[in-house]
């Protein structure tokens, strides 16, 4: 049983903004990387850092706190940051997510970054990022594919975001949406950890919050407390456990409303 609020959208719109870019920016700045196989062909010919360090053990992620994007149909009003209790879900009124059965398609720019081959890096970080989910089996999959018409979302270079290393987004009705990856991403100490940070943009993508759940009143009693979780702060984030059982119980959820809020589903523009 799914939500009754749900969001669809007609795939045109999507090839027709597809279009409208292109003729502003030009086709070459559209390019993706291609296919899984030219992917796979390109990350094996780099040459990459063997540097394992972590400069850092706290995360910034500016997902949450300048999202959600406005929805076509349901249209959000930001307000000041949420209180640690509401983080979890539902700090908007509503409480985005896929169509539980959904498939996400992605792909990736190849233009923009500062040296071709982090291009194919950060994909490749990505599509092992979005394998690790798609093994949880929660009820949502990501898919690669290599047309931008094709795709729910891209992965682009946001140039210097300063100490920010990516930004995601929650689920949505937009046409095409971007999950963004910056400069500080492939510097000594991060770069060999982008496939954690690319775990927890899914995450968010997936329409989690930052963990704080060890802080939910009575009035939201959902998921578990894990400082370690894949949507707390901690560097390098990894999957735990309870984020695979709250994430399914999330999909599975049936009621189309959660306390005081309401539950949409929303269909992914593929």
């Amino acid at each position: 049983m799914f939500s009754r609020h749900s969001v669809s959208n007609d795939a045109s719109q999507k090839r027709q903004l597809a279009r409208s870019l292109a003729a502003r920016i030009g086709e070459d700045r559209m390019k993706t990387v291609g296919t899984l196989d030219d992917l796979k062909r390109e990350y094996g010919r780099l040459k990459l850092s063997d540097d394992m360090s972590v400069a850092d053990s706290k995360y910034d992620c500016v997902t949450q706190v300048s999202m959600p994007e406005p929805l076509r149909h349901h249209e959000h009003h930001q307000k000041d940051e949420p209180a640690p209790e509401e983080v979890w879900m539902g700090p908007w009124g509503e409480i985005p997510r896929w169509k539980r059965g959904s498939t996400i398609n992605y792909t990736a720019y190849l233009r923009g970054y500062l040296h071709p081959s982090h291009a194919y890096y950060a994909a490749h970080q990505l599509v092992q990022a979005a394998e690790r989910w798609n093994k949880m089996d929660i009820g949502i999959q990501f898919k690669w594919v290599d047309k931008l018409d094709d795709a729910a979302f891209a992965l682009a270079y946001g140039a210097d975001g300063g100490s920010t290393l990516c930004k995601g987004f929650f689920p949505n009705s937009r046409d095409l949406n971007t999950l963004f990856v910056y400069q500080r991403a492939f510097k000594a100490g991060f770069v060999n950890n982008m496939e954690n940070m690319f775990l927890h943009e899914l995450g968010h993508i997936l329409g989690l919050r930052h963990e704080f759940a060890n802080q939910l009143n009575d009035r939201m009693p959902w998921g578990s407390s894990n400082p370690y979780s894949v949507m707390s702060y901690s560097f390098p984030q990894q999957i735990q456990d309870s984020d695979v059982k709250d994430t399914k119980a999330f999909y599975d959820f049936s009621n189309d409303r959660l306390g005081p809020y309401r539950i949409v589903d929303i269909t992914p523009e593929n």
